[in-house]
């Protein structure tokens, strides 16, 4: 009994551990939507190149996007429409959950979604070889 309550008195040490910043947000990764300011409003978007089953590249104007999801979503790559579901508030696409991008009949969950800068986006595009598309 008493190692038990030696492991139950390690558990409240155990959550104060982390990364010694303190007790701020987690640090985002670079590129990674952070705030919802930075996040991709579809209605902005005029073109994307279709990388993979799972990546796309997104222009929209003076922002550019790689949005990656979570699963294959085969169609991506064969049909010549694409549309975004983003939030049920402003429908901006941040990469939360219950965003989607559709793609002819098939709806594909977005796990993320990375701002891109120019050289970024167009070294993608020419690294990605992919089908380009205009919304």
């Amino acid at each position: 009994m008493r190692h038990v309550l030696s492991l139950l008195a390690l558990i409240p040490l155990a959550a104060c551990t982390g990364t010694g910043t303190g007790s701020g947000p987690a640090p985002s990764r670079a590129g990674v939507v952070a705030h919802p300011s930075e996040c991709l409003d579809p209605d902005r978007a005029r073109g994307w190149t279709h990388i993979d089953d799972s990546t796309l590249l997104v222009d929209a104007g003076n922002r550019k996007y790689r949005v990656v999801l979570a699963e294959s979503c085969f169609s991506l790559g064969t049909s010549p429409e694409l549309r975004f579901e983003g939030d049920s508030i402003n429908n901006r696409v941040c990469g939360h959950v219950g965003e989607y991008v559709v793609s002819g009949r098939q709806r594909c969950r977005i796990q993320r979604v990375e701002r891109l800068d120019d050289a970024a986006y167009l070294d993608a595009v020419q690294a990605g070889d992919g089908r380009r598309g205009d919304d």
